[in-house]
């Protein structure tokens, strides 16, 4: 009995001068690891890229085409217009919606290098919500828009292949023996 009170009365006085201590304005909350915990996510979470955070197959498939249309440089008026019709057809966007799909697909772009060098990390938390047909629509939608202008076709040719690689290894490739 008389440890349990030791104990007791040691935890008391350590909470009263840590009450003292916050009292007097020194900080101890990092000593909190969930608290630490919660604002590290919290932080990955506001700090973090955009184009990362993407879940949504539709929003996915939309960042592809417009990095695509974006690796030579600025949409060209011709780009744009076909990436409107295609996210109308495709996607069966009404003109607003695939006017607001392409804008915010551009916004969240950004200056680019990411969404150009690692397709495998934007697609990353959607790749399970993908059907085998979507997959392979993206894969055309992307080709299509790759031949629109011959303008670093080789850069829009290697981007292509790595976004069917994602996909060949999410559902196999059945073409190979």
């Amino acid at each position: 009995m008389h440890i349990i009170l030791g104990v007791l009365g040691t935890i008391v006085t350590i909470l009263v001068l840590f009450k003292r201590l916050s009292d007097a304005g020194i900080d101890i909350g990092w000593l909190n690891p969930f608290l630490w915990s919660r604002r590290r996510a919290w932080r990955k979470k506001y700090e973090g890229n955009t184009i990362f955070c993407l879940t949504e197959p539709l929003e996915v498939a939309a960042m592809l085409a417009t990095t695509v249309a974006k690796i030579d440089g600025e949409i060209s008026k011709e780009e744009k217009a076909i990436l409107l019709s295609l996210f109308q057809n495709e996607f069966g966007k009404s003109e607003e919606e695939a006017s607001a799909l392409l804008l915010s697909s551009i916004y969240i772009f950004g200056d680019g290098q990411d969404a150009i060098s690692k397709p495998d990390k934007i697609m990353k938390k959607s790749l399970e919500a993908f059907s085998q047909e979507q997959a392979s629509s993206v894969i055309k939608l992307l080709a299509v828009i790759k031949d629109i202008d011959p303008a670093n076709a080789e850069a829009k040719q290697r981007y292509v292949e790595k976004v069917e690689r994602v996909f060949d290894k999410r559902f196999g490739d059945d073409s190979k023996w």
